[in-house]
């Protein structure tokens, strides 16, 4: 750039971050904190890019980006404080590397000297003030902050600010207050499916693990914990487990046990807490008789972090063993999965598992970076690939990319890597049935599904997926029975399985029992397309042209030249008949 060349930004965002005692930290142990500042470095570099930003400068412990959207750039210090204090889990021998953010709005100047402006220097000073791990913003951008993204927020008054001549009030946000927060009102429990008269036997739900370390950055651990403890659970073909979605509805409820077993269709229910020191465990948990609220066993597992995986197959066993399941030696085998050599990769796919269960392009991209984090920590770790598989499928779906072939390419690769180093994963032969299914190679994806649910039998997502499969490959009676077998183990299931029942119901030219179903989803934004076409199709055209307008009004861009190209059917009927449907509501 010129000497005389001076680039003018207008109003913008400005966030400063800054490494809290950064040199107390190299005086230390200077090669370990610089490998762990290079990496914290690359994944905000990324996670700026992902939420809109775009970092202008980076020197040694520092960081100043931009952002177009005030918005974007205090969701980005939120989820990059959010890192951070999930880093310091998994790092608890090392001191914390401890992030300060200020943010501030106003006009920038880039010239031969770099970046300056009256804005930076003042959000040089809000990072100052902050609390380390904490963020400190100008009063212009708390208002978006607590209006449009609901944080808590803390005025610290007008506080001097060096050399900083305007009386400028600042707010705190503090993450302890963030990262956990509880949701406004606890989630709608709908009863959607009859509660089933003859409860098998071995049927048990495992509720969440009540975290009782009194730290919320040991959530996402906890909740980790229980969702491997189900995911061992689902290998054995004689148990009939509960999804973990329908039992985390139950986190925090003081209901009676009789009524949860009763809701979640099941005898036996194991609760317990989660307790963490340091790097010392320990995981309380039993196992109770449902209708009776009897206990069954009880145990208490104490041991250091690196012993998770085997307290989470120990447990397994035993619930298992106390069911009078018998444990052959293949089950056994599989269950015994192959654990990262670095157990921080294990908190990257469980913070990123968290952030992918929200269909959001920004989340996706963000939980991305951890999965690929993951596997350059530990490249043997197959549950890196199949995450990253995943997330590249959904960016192809939902258009999140500039070359959706390429996001497809990278999806089956990942999958293809990821069974290469555990052939045994179910998820890994899920990512790459679902994967394959929209690449149309319909053997292979439903190869692929099959393989999942022999290593995997009871993983109720696993099964709704492979009804889609199967009923793209023109097996709809089939589809319809592996959905309803989902929804047994995961009862209060979420709307897409929904979405591909009633699609079977439509590829079976079922049309009545298509619109039933479709018509119990929460969100009919995906099922106007189907419902439309079903009604045309029966002749019940005044209620077709209405779906048809809600199509219209949910998705503006729709044509029918693109939805042609869109459902992976293998057998051309169903769409031939979808496309009719549709152009008797008069949809083009």
């Amino acid at each position: 750039m010129e000497p005389s060349q001076v680039t003018h930004y207008g109003l913008t965002t400005v966030l400063v971050a800054d490494i809290y005692g950064f040199s107390r930290l190299m005086s230390r142990d200077e090669e370990e904190t610089s490998v762990r500042v290079s990496r914290a470095i690359d994944l905000i570099r990324q996670l700026a890019i992902d939420y809109g930003g775009t970092i202008k400068n980076i020197a040694g412990d520092g960081v100043l980006a931009l952002f177009d959207s005030v918005s974007n750039s205090v969701q980005f210090a939120v989820a990059m404080q959010q890192e951070f204090l999930n880093d310091a889990v998994w790092n608890s021998k090392s001191d914390p590397i401890s992030f300060r953010i200020g943010i501030n709005m106003g006009e920038v100047r880039e010239g031969h000297f770099g970046m300056h402006g009256h804005a930076i220097n003042v959000a040089a000073r809000l990072q100052s003030l902050a609390k380390p791990g904490g963020i400190c913003v100008s009063e212009a951008v708390s208002r978006v902050a607590r209006d449009q993204i609901k944080l808590p927020l803390k005025s610290l008054g007008t506080p001097d600010l060096k050399n900083i001549d305007d009386e400028i009030e600042v707010f705190e946000i503090e993450p302890e207050a963030l990262l956990m927060r509880a949701p406004a009102e606890a989630p709608t429990i709908i009863e959607r499916i009859a509660t089933l008269q003859d409860l098998p036997d071995n049927s048990v739900a495992v509720l969440p693990l009540e975290n009782l370390s009194g730290q919320p950055q040991n959530a996402h651990l906890c909740n980790g914990v229980t969702g491997d403890i189900i995911s061992n659970l689902t290998r054995f073909k004689a148990l009939h487990v509960i999804a973990q979605q329908s039992s985390n509805l139950f986190a925090g409820r003081h209901m009676p046990i009789g009524d949860i077993g009763r809701l979640l269709g099941v005898r036996y229910l194991a609760t317990g807490g989660f307790q963490r020191s340091h790097n010392q465990l320990r995981v309380q948990i039993q196992l109770l008789e449902a209708d009776s609220g009897r206990s069954v066993w009880a145990e208490t597992f104490n041991g250091n972090i690196e012993d998770v995986f085997t307290f989470q197959d120990e447990i397994t066993a035993i619930i298992a063993s106390c069911l009078s399941v018998k444990i052959d030696k293949a089950e056994r085998q599989r269950q015994q999965r192959k654990a990262p050599s670095d157990l921080q990769a294990y908190g990257l796919i469980l913070r990123g598992r968290d952030l992918y269960t929200q269909p959001r392009r920004e989340l996706n991209l963000h939980a991305r970076r951890l999965f690929e984090q993951a596997s350059a920590i530990d490249p043997d770790y197959a549950a890196s690939y199949t995450s990253i598989s995943r997330t590249s499928n959904d960016a192809w779906r939902f258009n999140w990319v500039d070359h959706p072939d390429g996001a497809l390419e990278d999806a089956i690769s990942n999958a293809e890597m990821a069974l290469r180093l555990d052939p045994d994963d179910a998820r890994g032969h899920a990512a790459l049935g679902n994967a394959c299914l929209y690449k149309r190679r319909h053997d292979e994806s439903l190869a692929a599904y099959e393989r999942a649910i022999q290593f995997n039998p009871n993983d109720a997502d696993i099964l709704a997926e492979m009804g889609h499969s199967a009923g793209v490959y023109g097996e709809p009676e089939r589809a319809v029975e592996l959905i309803k077998r989902a929804m047994q183990l995961n009862p209060f299931y979420p709307d897409w399985y929904l979405w591909h029942l009633g699609e079977a119901y439509f590829d079976m030219s079922d049309y009545e029992e298509a619109i039933r179903t479709l018509t119990q989803m929460r969100d009919k934004t995906d099922a106007y397309r189907m419902l439309t076409a079903s009604n045309a199709l029966l002749g019940r055209m005044d209620v077709a042209k209405g779906h048809a307008a809600q199509i219209l009004k949910t998705h503006p861009e729709f044509t029918l030249a693109h939805w042609e190209n869109v459902p992976p059917d293998r057998n051309p009927g169903p769409r031939d008949r979808l496309i009719e449907g549709l152009k008797k509501a008069g949809l083009e």
